[in-house]
């Protein structure tokens, strides 16, 4: 399984957004301290709050905030609403990313099945509180 920079980005995101409860962030100090490009955390703050994770505010003292209880977000989810999908726990076995050739007679496709279901179990109950 590969992480994404983005995905990356979007968890020390929301750890600092977690970490600064108390009042509504702005893009320019989460960017200073999480050393995200501003404009790659606009994207992913876009997708944040579409998916439910991140609310916003407009205006001059407008900002970012969780949208949920920190205790209500899972690893997983920060994961899925970057990635668009369940694609980010595929297990592939080609590096073009296409299904593998011999996945019909795979002797280890399996353990590679058996290895996605612990990650994802691990990604869910990893809450964002716990980070």
């Amino acid at each position: 399984m590969q992480i994404t920079l983005e995905a990356d980005y979007a968890v020390r995101c929301l750890v600092y957004l977690k970490d600064h409860d108390k009042e509504l962030s702005v893009l320019s100090d989460i960017s200073a301290v999480t050393l995200i490009p501003p404009a790659f955390l606009s994207k992913i703050l876009q997708k944040m709050v579409r998916h439910g994770l991140v609310r916003s505010q407009k205006g001059k003292k407008g900002g970012f905030r969780l949208a949920k209880d920190p205790e209500r977000i899972s690893v997983s989810d920060i994961l899925l609403a970057t990635c668009g999908g369940p694609t980010v726990l595929k297990m592939v076995c080609s590096k073009s990313g296409a299904p593998c050739v011999f996945l019909k007679n795979c002797k280890i496709h399996g353990v590679w099945q058996d290895l996605g279901k612990i990650i994802d179990m691990i990604l869910r109950s990893r809450k964002l509180s716990q980070l």
